[in-house]
């Protein structure tokens, strides 16, 4: 790798905001529910945080032709900090009758810097990392986040039974703290600048790549209908499987969620292993991974059997991770990495608001047609993905 410590600052910094995230939506959520007793003012952190990502997203474009990519990481992280430091005082000393309102406002200016991040995270790699390095370099990094996936949420939820919700807050600052000091000691990397353009058009320029590029075009076409049929793994439909498909304990939930980031981290671990091979055969990976994704989705749809439904879960984990992270390279190898955050950020935007408005709509579905329904929608739509993937197969390899 051109700059082996380099990529591993990144990595790092990465692996530790995120677990610091997870402990954050644990803490905040908990909070809002032990302040307001309601479901509904809990839910409204998911929501900011939703919409402060998009938002921070939508600006990406234009903030890097101002400053330097690493620049904005750094920033974006201390402000972070900043704002929760804020929230740990308030939270401190206005325990007794905090306000709500306040908390959210909080909640959103996090979300907003956090938003920057995973786009310039994603850009950053093939700066540090030799262009034949990136499949590995790129499964090394989803193999360690899904290791942060499937262990970060027990541990913020054990933590409730530990420590205080402010308690929780401080000690997540010090995560933030850690995980923005390691982001500044990244080198600096500027991306060109077309000078000609304006700021509308360096505002729409991910946009535009979108539109001109048939590898992009093909892989948010892809990606947007992925999201909406990873919307039958969410909490809240998997319950209901659960529930009313499988009539078994609610412990089962977790197991299925569990095996997924299993399947994920397996999937990401096999690219590692292969990455050589899987390079020169990106089209083939990210066909099989989601051709096989749908039929083990449509086994899931049509069984009774909670060990299968399991087996079926790892089998969806690890071809997810085998189909995104050869797609997520091949972009990389072909885009100009100067186009890269931008791209990163409006295609977020893309998945981000694509998968919130599958969620209401698989809800819907789930409730009116039964929940099998939405697991055979989210198999046929992997199915369109396959069949996208080998048309586009020149794309490419």
């Amino acid at each position: 790798m051109k700059n082996n410590q380099t990529f591993k600052k990144l990595v790092v910094g990465q692996i530790i905001a995120n677990i610091g995230d997870t402990i954050y939506t644990v803490a905040v959520v908990s909070s809002i529910f032990s302040l307001t007793h309601s479901a509904l003012a809990a839910s409204i952190v998911p929501v900011l945080i939703t919409g402060g990502t998009i938002i921070s997203g939508l600006l990406v474009p234009i903030i890097t032709t101002h400053f330097s990519i690493t620049g904005v990481i750094k920033v974006s992280q201390s402000c972070k900090v900043l704002i929760l430091f804020f929230l740990a005082i308030y939270l401190q000393y206005r325990i007794a009758q905090p306000n709500v309102i306040i908390i959210y406002l909080l909640v959103a200016g996090i979300s907003f810097f956090d938003g920057f991040t995973d786009p310039i995270s994603m850009a950053l790699v093939p700066h540090y990392v030799e262009k034949e390095l990136l499949m590995k370099a790129n499964s090394l990094f989803s193999t360690l986040l899904q290791l942060v996936s499937i262990g970060s949420w027990a541990i913020g939820s054990s933590l409730l039974i530990v420590f205080t919700i402010n308690e929780i807050v401080w000690l997540d600052l010090l995560i933030f703290i850690i995980s923005a000091t390691i982001f500044w000691f990244l080198p600096k990397i500027q991306i060109a600048v077309n000078v000609k353009k304006n700021k509308k058009e360096n505002l729409l320029s991910g946009w535009h790549e979108i539109r001109t590029h048939e590898i992009i075009k093909a892989v948010v076409v892809m990606d947007v209908l992925e999201s909406i049929a990873n919307t039958a793994w969410v909490s809240a439909i998997i319950l209901v499987f659960v529930r009313e498909v499988l009539h078994v304990s609610d412990n089962w939930w977790g197991y299925i969620n569990a095996t997924y980031f299993i399947g994920a981290m397996i999937g990401s671990l096999i690219v590692m292993r292969l990455s050589k091979w899987i390079n020169k055969n990106k089209s083939k990976s990210i066909y099989w991974g989601s051709f096989i994704g749908a039929i083990a989705t449509v086994i899931v749809s049509i069984s009774w059997n909670p060990i299968l439904i399991l087996v079926c879960s790892i089998f969806i984990g690890l071809f997810s991770q085998i189909k995104n992270i050869p797609q997520a390279t091949a972009v990389q190898q072909k885009m100009s990495k100067s186009k890269l955050a931008a791209i990163y950020a409006s295609t977020g935007v893309l998945y981000t608001g694509a998968f919130s408005i599958s969620i209401l709509l698989m809800g819907v579905i789930s409730d009116l047609c039964g929940v099998r329904i939405v697991f055979v929608l989210s198999g046929a739509l992997l199915l369109l993905v396959a069949i996208i993937a080998r048309k586009k197969k020149n794309l490419f390899d």
